[in-house]
């Protein structure tokens, strides 16, 4: 075949594969169409690589990064060469190629994974909301004292190492034991499907860039970091086992993972979930007038050796910076180009409060709470279901 007649082929693939890019992004934009590409189309994807490449002992996820960005360098070269020798139909023709299979991935990527952040919301079992109006000051203390009661129990029933740090089972044990908890997720707004967690390789470069998941959904792998194993480690695992479910938008992701581990009979489930949501219950105590001296009494209350875990996390972080702000950009983009309006911000969906322009007996402003964070949302939940007694 000609160059002449190639790029005629690859103009007309490019321009279907754009027209059909321009449609999905079009049909993104309901919500029941979301949640029918998100159960049908993109759960038997993820089911069937998930099935396929599960039992590789290496992410695909890492494998496919390293040979597009080769793959990318190579047909960049191949173009300078083609420009230098005035080849311009052949460097035309090598650029086409690469916008092909860029778009190629881009539309997979679409129904795999894009079309989940705009589905229905988390069911209300799960997440109902609640506001001011129907919490009292008494519930929210209720909350709190519980949550740091557990925490501590939780804390002294799994081992540490001398430096205070959790001693967790291995990555396979965990798995295990998520997989088993996720099938107590009944409902059909979640997939059946629950992959094993992968570990990445190239951890150095991933902590340079703070990232310690990640869910692929075009090969159906969740991955996380394990620069080392940490207190964080498994809601990480459950926050990614979650996007495999069904659940990509953040902020749910995490409300999945935390409701998981906090109704989870597993010790090792209840201390990662209780640490996760301890600021927002003492948070919402906060919320409340004049509760300064109850914040500072739980805030206090909490184990010494809690305190020291979560600063020995906090500093093995602070050796990464590397790539930590180039990352963090490119994950807002990302998140914004899938609807997420708040970007990076959307992992955490804050309370919503408006000020009265009046002062409790501590100096602080009195809100109306209009809505709750999601965690705190969350905890009212799983309270008024009688886990919080």
């Amino acid at each position: 075949m000609s160059t002449k007649k190639s790029i005629v082929g690859k103009l007309i693939t490019t321009g279907a594969l754009l027209v059909l890019l321009v449609v999905l992004l079009l049909l993104k934009t309901n919500v029941k169409i979301c949640e029918f590409v998100a159960t049908t189309f993109a759960r038997a994807w993820i089911w069937l690589n998930g099935n396929i490449f599960g039992w590789l002992p290496f992410s695909v996820f890492e494998l496919f990064v390293v040979v597009a960005i080769v793959a990318l360098v190579v047909s960049i070269v191949r173009i300078v060469k083609h420009l230098c020798k005035h080849k311009y139909k052949r460097a035309l023709s090598v650029l086409l190629t690469v916008a092909i299979v860029a778009l190629s991935g881009v539309n997979l990527y679409t129904v795999t994974a894009s079309f989940s952040y705009g589905r229905e919301p988390l069911p209300d079992e799960m997440l109902a909301k609640h506001s001011g109006e129907t919490v009292t000051y008494q519930d929210a203390l209720n909350i709190a004292e519980y949550v740091v009661e557990q925490l501590n129990e939780s804390y002294r029933a799994i081992p540490h190492d001398a430096d205070g740090n959790v001693i967790l089972p291995s990555l396979s044990e965990l798995n295990t034991i998520l997989q088993q908890e996720y099938e107590r997720l009944d409902s059909d707004y979640f997939s059946p499907f629950t992959p094993n967690v992968k570990p990445i390789l190239n951890k150095r470069i991933m902590s340079e860039m703070h990232t310690v998941g990640i869910f692929f959904a075009p090969s159906g792998e969740p991955n996380i970091n394990v620069t080392r194993m940490d207190v964080y480690t498994i809601s990480t695992m459950a926050h990614e086992l979650a996007h495999a479910k069904g659940v990509m938008r953040e902020s749910d992701a995490n409300t999945v993972a935390a409701y998981l581990l906090l109704t989870s009979d597993n010790a090792f489930l209840r201390y990662s979930g209780y640490v996760k949501c301890m600021s927002n219950a003492l948070h919402m105590v906060q919320m409340f007038p004049n509760s300064n001296n109850d914040f500072n009494r739980l805030h206090e209350s909490v184990d010494i050796g809690i305190r020291y875990e979560l600063a020995n996390y906090s500093e093995h972080w602070e050796q990464y910076t590397l790539f930590e702000d180039i990352s963090e950009f490119f994950n807002d983009i990302y998140l914004k180009l899938q609807g997420q309006g708040n970007g990076t911000g959307s992992y955490v969906e804050p309370p919503v409060t408006e000020g009265t322009g009046q002062v409790d007996k501590d100096g602080n402003e009195i809100v109306t709470i209009v809505n709750f964070s999601n965690m705190q949302n969350l905890l009212l939940t799983l309270y008024d279901q009688g886990y919080m007694i």
